[in-house]
């Protein structure tokens, strides 16, 4: 039985929210663990946008029945400024997608989106550890995945990015720690991950970052990977399969993930 049909009035809360907010496969896994462990405890999807998050994060601090609050695109960099105590992790990426709601209501924030990614890598047998990523996207989620796979040993990332700025702020960041360069090479073959951090790909943005003829040029050990996970079959996954290149999709980050924001929250 789901765990929304479980829901009284002395169920545990959990938001998760984004705009959109029907891609992410949290509320699933949450819930599913939830029903099985027997824990009156429900995530709640909530579409709230970046302008919206102060009003909304007011009401979380006096809901003493919220636990907490998981977040997508488009407010982790929106709620960071938002929080009393961000993790060291946060604070470098200024950007949060978990918020633990203490019984004061002082909030504390974390940002997993990396160490989520590279755990599903890990499970493919893919190590960072000097080895050479393309990366399409510098937003939240691409920062938080650049950044991880520089703290795990990566050696080079090229980043492609459409929006003014962003490649400068990963720059900052990532100054002195890993080989950076800006903009997708027109040949891959001497790298080993090729990933969208973009939500291009989903429902309302269909494509794919990484051109058939361009993924033809990995070598046929890479890992293509999509932070996509709605659809669960992405263009960029499905081109890659034809291929022969082994491919990490956006539900394998969130399952990467899973454990960290639920200890995080204090869940599970």
């Amino acid at each position: 039985m789901p765990a929304a049909a479980l829901v009284t009035a002395r169920t545990r809360v959990i938001f998760i929210i984004g705009a959109p907010i029907t891609q992410t496969r949290s509320p699933l896994l949450f819930n599913r663990y939830f029903t099985k462990a027997g824990v009156d405890r429900v995530v709640v999807p909530l579409v709230v946008r970046p302008d919206q998050v102060a009003a909304f994060l007011s009401v979380v601090r006096q809901a003493s029945n919220c636990d907490g609050v998981i977040a997508t695109v488009p407010v982790k960099h929106s709620l960071f400024a938002l929080v009393e105590a961000p993790t060291e992790r946060a604070r470098e990426l200024e950007a949060v997608n978990v918020i633990r709601r203490d019984a004061d209501g002082r909030l504390s924030g974390d940002m997993a989106d990396g160490p989520g990614f590279w755990n599903a890598a890990s499970a493919h047998g893919f190590a960072p550890e000097g080895k050479r990523l393309a990366l399409a996207g510098a937003g939240a989620a691409a920062t938080a995945i650049a950044h991880e796979f520089a703290r795990r040993g990566g050696h080079h990332v090229s980043v492609a990015t459409s929006e003014p700025g962003e490649f400068d702020r990963l720059a900052r960041l990532l100054a002195g720690r890993i080989d950076l360069a800006s903009g997708m090479p027109e040949d891959l073959s001497g790298y080993d991950i090729a990933a969208n951090a973009t939500p291009l790909g989903m429902a309302h943005a269909p494509g794919t970052p990484f051109t058939r003829k361009l993924l033809a040029s990995l070598p046929r050990r890479a890992l293509v990977a999509d932070a996509v996970s709605e659809p669960a079959e992405t263009v960029l996954l499905a081109q890659a399969r034809t291929l022969g290149l082994a491919t990490m999709a956006g539900d394998e980050m969130a399952r990467g993930e899973f454990r960290l924001i639920g200890d995080f929250l204090g869940v599970l």
